[in-house]
């Protein structure tokens, strides 16, 4: 009698322990990637070129709101070509796409992101959730291995989710993520893991 009460003790405990250490957990860590396209000075790369992840770190201080502190990565991935013209002008296209408006053959992005993420629980797994916050940049486009510009400051970042988190404190999602920084604003869709603790 006692070994079976033992054992459905211990059974309980590490089916509600789980569940116990969702409801308190303050902390959580997370990957994203994705992919999408940029706008610089209103010229577009046709939403597409651009490969991206974000590190993040998230500590909730209410149920419904975490602070955020998260990196940005970011580079060309489709073949960004330029070639001179008769004209002895640069041609610029993306995957053989001669509307490339942008005159480059080379994108890379960093970022520290500062955010606050808001949470609208859906279900006991499933929420959505936005973050908006600032973002201090560091930015260059290449043309021949050559760096023709180059920009840092502060702008905007901000992003829409869902988010699907289990009992023992893993979760996916699926977001829509923003940027707007300077003269250059980058869009896209990631996918991402996180681990809340």
């Amino acid at each position: 009698m006692m070994k079976h009460t033992l054992i459905s003790l211990l059974v309980l405990a590490s089916i509600s322990t789980p569940t116990l250490a969702e409801s308190n957990t303050k902390h959580s860590v997370g990957l994203q990637i994705g992919g999408g396209g940029l706008d610089y000075k209103g010229k577009d790369t046709d939403s597409q070129g651009v490969a991206k992840s974000y590190l993040y770190y998230n500590y909730k201080f209410t149920h419904y709101f975490s602070a955020e502190v998260g990196l940005v990565g970011a580079e060309d991935i489709d073949d960004w070509e330029c070639s001179k013209n008769a004209d002895d002008e640069f041609i610029c296209y993306s995957d053989d796409s001669d509307d490339f408006e942008i005159v480059a053959d080379d994108f890379d992005f960093g970022s520290v992101v500062v955010a606050i993420r808001g949470e609208l629980p859906l279900s006991k797994h499933n929420s959505l959730y936005g973050k908006i916050g600032a973002e201090f940049y560091d930015y260059e486009f290449g043309l021949m291995r050559e760096k023709t510009f180059k920009e840092n400051g502060t702008g905007l970042f901000a992003e829409l989710g869902w988010q699907y988190r289990w009992n023992n404190g893993m979760g996916l999602s699926a977001s829509y993520q923003f940027h707007n920084v300077g003269d250059l604003e980058m869009e896209g869709l990631n996918v991402g893991i996180s681990y809340a603790f």
